[in-house]
């Protein structure tokens, strides 16, 4: 545990592809937001809505188990060098910041590599950082449906070692609010202290805001 806390925290360069899929999300919303948020607001962006995959424990998960916290999801995958274990340690890092109110951020790490990645080696995986994390893991297919939901991007790369592989896929974290309705995109690199404060101001928020609904499944 102590090393994956301690890991470099560097921001190495991404590859172009990722990279502009990240722009595209951080186009945001036109028009004031009701909050000043440090993350981007992609609420009016549709992204992130009837999705499903299995958990680590073949568990199948939806947006009904993001009502009532406020969820973190990225996309990412085990036997990634910098980006995934920095975006660990940094949610980490928030939770740490959240103190008592922890439990009311739930972080949620969807595997792109689901060829390496086993349900037992990403369920170790996320618990090494957080005991409380939600590891997902489907086929193919899942995994395609699940990335169209959210417009991330995914590519298998040939890795260092003949005949090895390596993925490249979007870095940044999707927010979603206490009744499942996705609101901003925290791109790779988002200080901990920064999204710390957009998660406390999403806690703040009434349960209903005016003009708008819950997802379905949250709904009471």
């Amino acid at each position: 545990m102590k090393t994956r806390m301690t890991a470099v925290r560097h921001r190495l360069q991404l590859p172009a592809l990722a990279l502009a899929f990240g722009v595209a999300l951080l186009a945001g919303c036109s028009g004031k937001t009701r909050m000043d948020f440090n993350a981007k607001d992609v609420a009016c962006q549709g992204l992130g809505t009837d999705w499903s995959m299995p958990d680590t424990h073949g568990v199948m998960r939806s947006s009904a188990d993001l009502c009532g916290k406020v969820t973190y999801l990225f996309f990412g995958f085990t036997s990634c060098p910098d980006v995934c274990p920095t975006t660990m340690v940094d949610m980490a890092r928030v939770k740490h910041l959240m103190g008592s109110q922890a439990d009311q951020l739930q972080v949620v790490f969807v595997s792109v590599d689901p060829q390496r990645d086993t349900p037992a080696m990403l369920d170790t995986y996320v618990h090494g950082f957080d005991p409380q994390a939600i590891g997902l893991v489907g086929d193919d297919r899942q995994l395609d449906a699940m990335a169209r939901r959210f417009k991330a991007f995914y590519e298998k790369e040939p890795g260092p070692v003949p005949g090895s592989h390596t993925m490249s896929h979007t870095a940044g974290g999707y927010v979603f609010d206490r009744q499942g309705r996705l609101r901003l995109f925290a791109p790779y690199g988002m200080a901990s202290e920064a999204l710390f404060s957009d998660v406390q101001r999403l806690l703040l928020e009434p349960a209903h805001m005016a003009g708008e609904q819950p997802v379905p499944a949250c709904r009471a």
